[in-house]
């Protein structure tokens, strides 16, 4: 029941996302993403240390799952969520460790932040994972929570 309705919303989700990276950069553009040969995803110790610190409801250990979202003053905002470590992966999942720390990143989502760094920075302001040297980023909003795909003009939406 439960478990059946979470699979279905995670479904519906990640069909959204595939559909906005299509509509968006169009198929050919995704693939020139994939393409580039730029390291997956770089964990930094930190952000591995403060995942290592977060706890379920239940107590249980937790990963981060990091999405990427049409919105946000940029045009794409970063998503990021806990899970239980244990919680059952998509089949489009792919899964970065640093120190033993899990953060999940779905294939779609990856393609806009492919050979960016997962930080988690402890400022006076604010304390958050962040994703820092995105090179598939041209420019970000002033909190970094969104960004701007880099040669937007070249990848224009499909109709």
């Amino acid at each position: 029941p439960r478990e059946r309705r979470d699979a279905s919303v995670t479904q519906t989700m990640m069909a959204s996302k595939v559909l906005l990276g299509r509509a968006v950069l169009g198929r050919s553009a995704m693939r020139r993403l994939s393409a580039q040969g730029l390291e997956d995803i770089v964990v930094t110790a930190a952000a591995a240390k403060r995942i290592g610190s977060l706890k379920t409801d239940a107590g249980g250990a937790s990963r981060l799952r990091l999405g990427v979202d049409g919105g946000g003053c940029s045009g794409f905002q970063y998503a990021f969520t806990t899970e239980a470590a244990d919680a059952s992966l998509g089949e489009d999942d792919r899964v970065f460790t640093r120190n033993g720390q899990a953060v999940v990143v779905d294939e779609t989502s990856l393609e806009f932040v492919r050979g960016a760094t997962i930080d988690f920075a402890d400022e006076m302001i604010r304390s958050a994972f962040v994703v820092v040297n995105n090179p598939n980023s041209e420019s970000a909003c002033g909190c970094g929570s969104s960004f701007a795909l880099k040669n937007f003009e070249d990848n224009p939406a499909l109709d």
